[in-house]
């Protein structure tokens, strides 16, 4: 039974990592690093604010969702459940508008942004009123905390989907153990130095978290909750930028990217040409050595890329 070759449904996000150029790779870890500069940012503020609790990760959440559910403390117990629900919805909506695992810049990375800035803002809201309340504040406090939950499940999901868990920057449990493992495996086992390009990745994402978290602090010294508001405002400006230059971009270049999709589709119509070589066996020849059969399929694609019914699409 022949089996039909076909194209891998996951890819290995980290083998495209490596495989950057100078420039993307730089851009990539410039935008990680701030991000979890902002993460480490708000999650210091959480602390010190009247959440008085961490919000970026979510294991010593789960533990005292435990202790209290042991203690029948049933209103405590909900409240860790729905910040875990909403770390985890906000993972889930990541999802949902990015759409796949494969970096493009032309996926809604901005709208994910944008709508963290508006979640951040109506978390600080929630905050404020809370603090102006002495009666049912709880409420509004518990509000805020699920949505700034929310907006680190948006932010670890959107980086998680484009980088195979290598960049996660609102909690730094798996940082910090994936450093170890780099380090551990490349010194006792020589074949896998090949993974210490990791650690430019991993350790300034863990440096900026910890500059993040000292920002913070002295952010909520001077400027109390509203020092979230410029948490707010710098995600909103990266992805309102996002956006226009997806905008932009799709705009002046729709035909150039319709020709490589159209090309790229045609390749995988046309396949390989099959040649029949008929005679002796000494007159067989390699196709893969002199470029036939890629010389044929490239002149077939370009005559029919370049028919009058294919040019109409362009125009």
């Amino acid at each position: 039974m022949r089996l039909a070759a076909r194209r891998p449904t996951i890819v290995n996000p980290t083998i495209h990592i490596r495989s950057y150029n100078f420039g993307p790779f730089l851009v990539l870890i410039v935008t990680g690093c701030l991000l979890s500069f902002l993460a480490g940012y708000i999650n210091t503020i959480c602390i010190a604010s009247l959440f008085q609790s961490s919000i970026a990760g979510f294991t010593g959440s789960t533990s005292r969702m435990v202790i209290e559910l042991a203690q029948l403390n049933l209103g405590k117990t909900f409240y860790y459940i729905l910040l875990i629900f909403s770390f985890i919805f906000g993972s889930f909506i990541s999802a949902a508008l990015i759409g796949g695992s494969s970096f493009r810049i032309q996926r809604s990375y901005g709208l994910v942004l944008v709508l963290e800035s508006f979640a951040l803002a109506f978390s600080y809201l929630c905050e404020e009123s809370a603090s102006r309340l002495k009666q049912n504040s709880s409420i509004y406090l518990y509000t805020g905390a699920c949505l700034v939950a929310f907006t680190c499940g948006l932010q670890n999901g959107m980086c998680t989907t484009f980088s195979g868990a290598v960049i996660r920057t609102t909690h730094m449990t798996g940082v910090l153990t994936d450093i170890g493992l780099v380090l551990g495996q490349a010194l006792f086992y020589p074949r896998t130095r090949k993974h210490l390009w990791k650690l430019k990745v991993l350790v300034p994402l863990y440096a900026s978290f910890c500059c993040g978290g000292l920002s913070g602090w002295f952010a909520h010294k001077l400027l109390l909750i509203k020092s979230i508001l410029l948490a707010s405002a710098i995600v909103g400006v990266m992805g309102i930028g996002h956006v226009c230059y997806c905008k932009i971009y799709l705009m002046y270049t729709p035909k150039q990217i319709s020709k490589k999709h159209l090309r790229r589709n045609l390749k995988k119509r046309l396949g390989t040409p099959t040649i029949v070589v008929h005679g002796s066996a000494n007159n067989i020849f390699n196709t893969k050595q002199n470029g036939i059969a890629k010389e044929s399929i490239q002149e077939q694609q370009d005559d029919m890329v370049d028919t009058p019914e294919i040019q109409n699409l362009f125009n």
